[in-house]
C-alpha cells in the first residue's frame, strides 16, 4: 500500500502555503516559521491518531 503523501489535511491558509512546494518558493518566510507551521501540523496529527 502506497502513502498519499499529497493528501494532509491542512487547517489554514499558511499550512497550505507552507506544505506546497511552489507557494513556498514565491513567499518568503521568517526564520522559523515554517518549522513552527510543521511542527504543529505533525503533533495535531499525532493526538488525531490516538483518539481514533
Amino acid at each position: 500500500m502506497l502513502a498519499m503523501m499529497g493528501n494532509r489535511g491542512s487547517k489554514g491558509g499558511d499550512e497550505v502555503d507552507a506544505f506546497s512546494r511552489k507557494s513556498r518558493r514565491l513567499l518568503s518566510w521568517r526564520p522559523g516559521e515554517l518549522r513552527r507551521l510543521k511542527r504543529a501540523f505533525s503533533k495535531r496529527m499525532r493526538r488525531s491518531s490516538i483518539q481514533t
